[in-house]
């Protein structure tokens, strides 16, 4: 069997938790979207689902996936795409995300007073979202239809960025339009949870706080590490190259340790080389990244043997400072792991 996995710490899921809550009074809801952030469902759901108000995912696939695990409240981010995604809705009984006029015409046709509607004002951010006056009509329209619940909510542009002016003004905003609506409001994801308190309203959308990948300056830690083990090792001489294009020459004999993960596995495509920790120590990879392997110069190291454990990242690891070096964000890093990783949780 091959032996390439993402461990999961479920104690470390439950810390993060505990931290986000410690951290405001509001209701949380759990962001699981894009598979629980690369992390698949269950165990992960059973840790959330007595500690959280909601769930948010982006796809109805998504949201039946979520469905057969809990009775919770699932918040479908984007809305409907189509007209005829409300018929899914209803039966689902998902929340659903209002930003755009041309959906009004599907909540028309189906009877959803078994749902929770959630009305999506641009504060700032220029992506989904109605005009300020577009909002007040619509949510006086919306009042009529006798929606089980309506929230208010609008989406922040650079929470993570606490000297970022842009932030206040949208805060500001969203206060302003809605202060004499009597619904619900949620603004704050897991940056304005840490950063902007006065954005957290009723509900805190949390997502990239609880799997690890920002924020471990509030005492977040990460739930995953990557590893693959040893399935070669490889003699290579002075002079001789090792992977495609011959990237990479030894420059004395040494040798050449392969491990069976690569970029169809959702790491990262590099050449540079990268460091990775065998029983403790660590290694540089060598040459490209391939799409099944990556090769790794353990030098004449001689208690590195077929079978022992390679670390790509680990709990210790701060994913933001680790996808700088991939021109990238950890959000990335965690959601492209792809299903053939074995995923194995830990308590």
């Amino acid at each position: 069997m091959r032996k390439t996995e993402l461990q999961i710490s479920l104690r470390n899921l439950e810390h993060n938790l505990s931290v986000i809550k410690s951290k405001t009074t509001s209701d949380i809801q759990a962001v699981v979207k894009a598979n629980f952030y690369g992390l698949q469902l269950e165990k992960i759901i059973e840790i959330l689902d007595p500690q959280v108000e909601s769930y948010a995912v982006i796809t109805l696939d998504e949201a039946r996936a979520l469905r057969k695990l809990t009775k919770l409240p699932i918040l479908l981010l984007q809305g409907a795409h189509e007209n005829d995604d409300y018929e899914d809705i209803k039966q689902l009984e998902l929340d659903f995300v209002l930003h755009s006029s041309w959906q009004i015409k599907g909540i028309d046709e189906h009877n959803l007073t078994n749902n929770r509607l959630w009305l999506k004002v641009n504060t700032g951010m220029n992506r989904l979202g109605f005009s300020e006056q577009e909002f007040s009509e619509h949510y006086n329209l919306m009042i009529k239809k006798n929606f089980k619940d309506i929230v208010l909510m609008s989406h922040l542009a650079s929470s993570s960025d606490s000297s970022n002016k842009q932030n206040q003004s949208q805060i500001s905003k969203f206060n302003k339009i809605t202060n004499d609506m009597s619904s619900k409001k949620s603004l704050a994801n897991s940056g304005a949870l840490f950063n902007y308190p006065k954005s957290h309203f009723d509900i805190v959308r949390t997502g990239i706080a609880l799997y690890g990948g920002k924020y471990h300056e509030f005492g977040i830690k990460s739930i995953s590490c990557l590893r693959s083990k040893i399935i070669s090792i490889k003699k290579v001489s002075k002079g001789e190259t090792v992977g495609y294009d011959g990237a990479w020459r030894a420059e004395q004999d040494t040798h050449i340790a392969a491990i069976g993960i690569g970029y169809g596995d959702g790491f990262p495509y590099f050449s540079e080389p990268y460091n990775v920790s065998i029983n403790g120590n660590t290694y540089k990879t060598v040459g490209k990244t391939n799409m099944d392997l990556i090769t790794i110069n353990i030098g004449n190291e001689h208690k590195i043997n077929v079978g022992d454990w390679v670390q790509l990242w680990g709990y210790e690891t701060n994913l933001t400072e680790l996808s700088k070096s991939f021109h990238s964000i950890s959000y990335q890093l965690l959601t492209n792991i792809s299903r053939r990783v074995a995923k194995n949780y830990l308590e």
